[in-house]
């Protein structure tokens, strides 16, 4: 697994400027952690880890114990951990793909689960952000929203 990226361009152009979609920019990815594994990692390692519901298309983060995808429905939810690559190695090793940039901007590696109409909420903060995602389907708006850049729900 590598990234196929233009890394001369990517910076000169898109990182802390603008936002860019970039499709299959990774070789043969595979995903770092399947779904179950997640799951019993946050269960038993008691890592923190945020639930975003979206209830009448607003998104809603909330901070509670989790006990589990059971309990949540099949549907409008995602679940998000952070500082994955603390507590599982091939979130680690992934996380070594993007040594171009300094230790300092790689913060952390945070992973998302999302059942159908769940979605990471938007994403407005004036930081760079990188959203890869794995398995399943989204649908990703980026650019101007009303003045400021986001990365829909969704």
């Amino acid at each position: 697994m590598h990234l196929i990226i233009n890394w001369e361009d990517f910076l000169h152009h898109h990182w802390q400027k603008r936002p860019v979609l970039l499709k299959q920019s990774i070789s043969d990815f595979v995903n770092p952690i399947s779904p179950e594994e997640l799951e019993t990692l946050v269960i038993k390692k008691a890592l923190e880890c945020q639930l975003i519901q979206r209830n009448h298309g607003k998104c809603q983060l909330g901070y509670q114990a989790f006990n589990g995808y059971g309990s949540l429905g099949q549907r409008n939810w995602s679940l998000r951990v952070e500082a994955l690559h603390h507590w599982h190695r091939a979130a680690e090793e992934f996380l070594s793909l993007f040594r171009v940039f300094p230790d300092w901007v790689k913060e952390e590696l945070t992973v998302f689960f999302s059942v159908p109409g769940g979605g990471i909420g938007p994403q407005t903060k004036p930081s760079d952000v990188l959203v890869i995602q794995g398995m399943g389907r989204s649908r990703w708006r980026v650019g101007d929203r009303l003045s400021s850049t986001a990365f829909d729900c969704g």
